[in-house]
């Protein structure tokens, strides 16, 4: 919590400063609402991809106190706002009460913006990859499934057009983040990076994407890890191998005292990331993206070993948005395959292992998660979540990541009041290639939410949604959450 006490306290010193400054917006706002299930578990789309904030226990009550706001730092008298600097904050408590107490702070952030450049830091809601992120299973390395870990970045808003004609645009950044210590790992950190290119204009009839996400845990202390995977337990996390990290090459020879043969093999940390590629086609009556997000684990993965794992996507918009009557606004289609993994063979010694064993590490054995949720597609599961028979013993936390998904989700309306989202996701579970599911376990998830404002207490919103859980790999349930939110203050 010391990086929000910070954050705290630099915002208001900032904020003392400038509060007076014409074209700036701020606002709170309070959330109360509860959860329910039919069982002790929370149904899977209650829960996942909430950036951490929903237990996995039920029943909840939850209270959500929140601010955010904007504050233009330079003169928009002669010139345009949106090329002022820019001073962005937000941030929101939640309090969850029931049979697992929390106390949370999902988002506390400040961002520094000029034009399509931002700096920023802090925690940030954030899902990463070229995906539709409302409506989609999860993105295959950042979901939003996790608590947003804290960071320090720099890169673009969205696409920044490259040259004046703007064929060509990038949406890039770059970040240094730091994972919270547990008993098993401390001081380790995130090295991450995005950058994803767009050719076509803004306002052409197809464009197409493609670009590449690439996420490290390196660094780190254990004093579980024995002499095969650290150096009297400490990782290599100083300034000179953050290029090893960077570039994931290997820069230092086998014989560096530093470093064990693992590190050599491996690179340095736990590397995850994505190749995403998409095409967008504007047509006269509808809109279309297809979009494929290629996963990598390692070597093999970015020279599409593992063909065809990844998550592909058919997102269909109509070109008109419908404001009367009943209308559909977004319908998505997804499958996520991970299957292949480059083979069931580990193969050091020919550059392209197989067996990629996704999210799993051998240093880092508490998987591709932070604070007990995975960070990437949820879809691939900790032991701690499925049922108690498929906790199979295992020194690896992640024991189900060959799954095949097919997910349906579409976004409508009634009018301009009432807003509908509905999902639903049929898995096929088969574990790991060490630890395999022989009944290879089916699971239905779906919910359905409705949001639409309310009249009493001078305004407020209202969000309500049911959620079901049939199959093997969950326990069945059927659960809901109500909720109200008011906006307490706005200037």
């Amino acid at each position: 919590m010391n990086h929000l006490y910070l954050l705290f306290a630099l915002f208001f010193s900032i904020y003392q400063t400038v509060y007076a400054q014409t074209g700036s917006s701020h606002q709170a706002y309070v959330e109360v609402g509860a959860f329910a299930s039919t069982n002790d578990r929370m149904p899977f789309w209650l829960r996942a991809n909430q950036f951490g904030t929903v237990p996995n226990s039920a029943p909840i009550g939850t209270v959500r106190v929140g601010a955010k706001g904007t504050i233009l730092l330079s003169d928009t008298t002669r010139r345009s706002p949106d090329r002022a600097w820019r001073l962005t904050y937000n941030v929101e408590a939640v309090g969850n009460a029931g049979k697992q107490n929390q106390l949370l702070a999902p988002e506390y952030y400040l961002s520094l913006a000029h034009r399509q450049i931002e700096f920023v830091v802090g925690r940030r809601r954030e899902v990463i990859g070229l995906v539709d992120t409302t409506l989609t299973s999860g993105s295959y390395s950042w979901s939003g499934n996790a608590l947003p870990i804290p960071k320090v970045q720099f890169g673009t808003r969205g696409f920044a057009p490259l040259g004046r004609k703007q064929w060509l645009a990038v949406n890039a950044f770059i970040a240094h983040g730091w994972f919270a210590n547990t008993d098993y790992m401390q001081h380790s950190f995130l090295h991450q990076k995005s950058v994803i290119f767009r050719i076509g204009k803004p306002r052409s009839s197809i464009r197409g994407y493609v670009g590449i996400n690439h996420n490290v845990q390196w660094g780190g202390h254990s004093d579980y890890l024995d002499y095969r995977y650290a150096v009297n337990g400490q990782l290599p996390g100083e300034l000179r191998d953050f290029p090893n990290v960077f570039l994931a090459i290997r820069t230092d020879g086998l014989n560096n005292p530093r470093i064990t043969s693992f590190d050599y093999t491996n690179l340095y940390g736990n590397h995850v990331g994505s190749i995403d590629l998409g095409v967008e086609l504007r047509l006269a009556s509808v809109n279309l993206m297809l979009y494929h997000q290629h996963s990598y684990d390692d070597a093999s993965g970015v020279f599409f070993k593992n063909a065809p794992d990844g998550l592909s996507g058919l997102r269909i918009r109509p070109a008109k948005l419908g404001s009367s009557g009943f209308h559909i606004d977004d319908f998505l289609l997804e499958f996520l395959s991970t299957l292949d993994q480059g083979g069931s063979i580990f193969e050091p010694w020919n550059g392209l292992s197989g067996n990629d064993n996704y999210f799993n590490n051998g240093q880092y054995q508490e998987g591709w998660a932070y604070k007990n949720r995975i960070l990437g597609t949820p879809f691939i599961t900790l032991k701690q979540d499925i049922l108690p028979e498929y906790s199979y013993p295992s020194s690896l936390i992640i024991n189900n990541n060959r799954v095949q998904v097919a997910h349906l989700a579409m976004r409508a309306g009634i009018g301009r009041q009432l807003n509908l989202m509905a999902k639903v996701s049929y898995s096929r579970n088969l574990g790991t290639y060490g630890i395999v599911f022989s009944n290879q376990p089916r699971q239905l998830s779906s919910i359905i939410q409705l949001g639409m404002p309310l009249s009493w207490l001078g305004g407020l919103s209202l969000t309500a949604s049911v959620s079901a859980d049939f199959g093997q790999l969950y326990t069945n349930a059927v659960g809901g959450y109500v909720g109200l939110r008011k906006t307490v203050w706005r200037r």
